[in-house]
């Protein structure tokens, strides 16, 4: 990996999805992941009711294209009202999913997830209960190591949420870290950018975006976001599973897709 112009190739992705259309920095403002690391930075203490919002932004974004809930966002709140536990625990969750689906913004685990609710509420306040607050419990070990604890650990393992997921929340609540998905591991594979010589595990993946986050200075959630976009189908939807070469520049230069 040391040989590759990693700054380089990140200009002219950018540079691929400007020419065709896609404003990626107000894609990446919409998420509210850079931002939310910005503002962890600036001392900012996320709520329970911030972490219950994370927390199931994520689930909602299990195996399904994220664009719907983006532009649904308003809705989706209203449903959740407002994320407040109290009034969730309360609520009938199959008519919770009944709603998500009115909108397609559900998924094929939608009732399972709602139905989980109660639970992972729970879980969220015996962390809070244990640690002081969910923030002091985030911030207590890397990101690799908790989301391992919520996605696949005993003691305060959430339901219908694994690795990624868990990871994905936590990036929700302003942690760095590298959410592993089909998109950003195809990319960096060695059929496309070379990033590595195979097609990586999501460790991996999380390591190489690790190092060239630390090589070119860009902050690792906004890299992580700007590779998403690159082959989501929802926003730009040009290094996908059926690339769009002809109108990306970085095919002659950065890019093995197609050569012998």
């Amino acid at each position: 990996m040391a040989n590759i112009p990693y700054a380089e190739v990140i200009e002219e992705i950018k540079n691929t999805m400007t020419n065709n259309g896609h404003d990626y920095e107000a894609s990446i403002k919409s998420f509210g992941q850079v931002e939310a690391c910005i503002q962890r930075d600036q001392g900012y203490q996320f709520t329970f009711k911030d972490h219950l919002r994370g927390l199931i932004l994520a689930m909602l974004s299990n195996q399904r294209p994220w664009g719907p809930i983006d532009r649904n966002m308003n809705r989706i709140e209203n449903i959740f009202f407002h994320f407040d536990a109290d009034k969730l625990l309360q609520a009938d969750k199959h008519l919770l999913a009944e709603k998500l689906k009115k909108i397609k913004c559900g998924n094929r685990a939608i009732v399972k997830q709602m139905e989980s609710l109660n639970d992972n509420i729970g879980v969220l306040r015996q962390i809070e209960k244990d640690s002081g607050s969910i923030d002091r419990f985030v911030t207590s070990d890397t990101p690799h190591r908790i989301a391992e604890e919520l996605g696949k650990g005993n003691k305060y393992k959430l339901k219908q949420v694994g690795y990624t997921l868990a990871l994905e929340y936590l990036r929700n609540v302003g942690i760095k870290a590298i959410k592993p998905d089909v998109h950003i591991r195809r990319i960096i594979s060695a059929e496309r950018l070379g990033w590595c010589d195979h097609y990586p595990s999501e460790s991996e993946a999380v390591r190489i975006l690790e190092h060239v986050s630390k090589q070119t200075g860009i902050h690792i959630s906004y890299l992580d976001n700007l590779l998403w976009l690159f082959g989501a189908v929802d926003y730009a939807n040009i290094c996908n599973a059926q690339p769009r070469c002809h109108v990306c520049t970085l095919r002659n230069r950065y890019c093995r897709y197609g050569r012998k």
